[in-house]
């Protein structure tokens, strides 16, 4: 059979259920017809793209179970190309598998592995070894898929389980409060106190690591609709007025005189707003100052939240937006789960945006977040890793 009588495929129908989808990114079309002839069973659905461009645009468009992807294209690289399906949240679960000439040194095939390829392949293509290469790639995306519904079917039980019971102290702790039980002593109502505050916080982490369990999984969606970002922010600041008060700590808002309209999800927005002023009022000490910042940038917005609290160091910011890691300056203020911004960083990227941390010790931290004005491309689930943007993507 000679690569004339080899079929093509090019039209893109939608996948029947239970096929593969398989994505070629070569600008060889001999290299492009020999995959496409090597899966042309019914079972396999097979894309190509001659060049880095339209292959980033299908692997953004399409359900995609692997990608085969060339080192050496004009344009855009098989480098730059990982990178890019790397950095976007709908993309960088699906495994990569590079195309490499038989003479690269090892430094490339290395650095393909560390950009995020799972293997690599040199050519001339072997049929039998690309075979086993793509299901092997599968088989392991599919099993690490069963152990993400897995561990997030027992943190959805153990959750249930253990908020039950916190439920019911919330319950009695309240009915100790009535005036049928009879007058309490300033002691025993500070006691009361310390009890209902340790619940609530417990209550809080365990929706914490419930929200995060879902987020790791895909199982966490988010619903893009037209809304004013000063409203929410606005909104979540006269929230944090009373405890700011109580700290003696100075909370502002600064925002355009006019609302700042963007598509998004206005719970998780809200969320996400929340979590960074309660980190912030957390870190910042009496007599500080909490800045909360909307700016229209083009067609992104932007919320950033500075606090006067005592900065992180550089070599602490690499750890940040990891779970439950906390910065030298937490040690000596009440401690949180170190889960708020990493649920921060997945709820802002389920949107298409990016979330970053400008820190110096001594002068403060600034928390920033962009959301594109029109939302993601697609209705989107939070997805794990983060995605670095500008400086250093960040929690603490």
């Amino acid at each position: 059979m000679s690569p004339s009588d080899w079929p093509t495929h090019r039209s893109h129908p939608a996948p029947g259920p239970g096929e593969t989808t398989i994505l070629v990114v070569d600008d060889k079309e001999e290299n492009r017809a020999l995959i496409q002839a090597m899966f042309d069973g019914p079972e396999y659905r097979v894309l190509e793209a001659a060049d880095g461009t339209t292959g980033l645009a299908l692997a953004q468009r399409e359900r995609l179970d692997c990608i085969l992807l060339d080192l050496n294209m004009p344009g855009l690289t098989g480098f730059e190309v990982l990178e890019r399906l790397e950095a976007d949240p709908r993309t960088r679960e699906v495994p990569v598998i590079i195309l490499t000439a038989s003479d690269e040194r090892l430094e490339t095939m290395e650095r393909s592995l560390r950009g995020g390829a799972v293997d690599y392949l040199t050519k001339p293509i072997s049929p039998m070894r690309v075979a086993i290469r793509v299901r092997g790639a599968i088989e392991r995306r599919r099993l690490l898929q069963e152990v993400q519904d897995l561990r997030a079917s027992f943190t959805s039980m153990l959750v249930h389980d253990l908020r039950s019971p916190l439920t019911v102290i919330t319950a009695y702790l309240d009915m100790l409060h009535q005036p049928a039980v009879g007058s309490l002593t300033e002691a025993q109502q500070r006691y009361l106190g310390k009890m209902s505050q340790a619940v609530t916080r417990m209550l809080r982490l365990i929706g914490e690591i419930l929200d995060l369990s879902k987020l790791e999984a895909g199982k966490l969606s988010v619903s893009p609709e037209p809304m004013d970002v000063v409203g929410t922010v606005t909104e979540a600041a006269e929230r944090f007025k009373p405890g700011a008060v109580h700290n003696r700590v100075t909370l502002e808002v600064r925002s355009p005189g006019t609302p700042v309209r963007v598509s998004a999800d206005p719970s998780r927005l809200d969320q996400v707003v929340t979590n960074l002023l309660s980190n912030a009022l957390k870190f910042t000490p009496e007599g500080g100052t909490i800045r909360v910042e909307v700016a229209e940038t083009g067609d992104e917005v932007e919320v950033a939240v500075h606090d006067s609290g005592p900065g992180i160091p550089p070599d602490e910011q690499v750890l940040l937006f990891e779970k439950f890691s906390q910065t030298s300056s937490g040690k000596s203020v009440q401690g949180g789960s170190g889960l708020g911004l990493v649920i921060c960083r997945h709820l802002v990227e389920a949107h298409g945006g990016r979330i970053w941390v400008e820190s110096e010790p001594g002068h403060g931290t600034r928390f920033a977040f962009r959301l594109p004005r029109n939302g993601p491309r697609q209705t989107a689930s939070a997805t794990d890793r983060s995605m670095v943007n500008p400086r250093i993507s960040a929690s603490r």
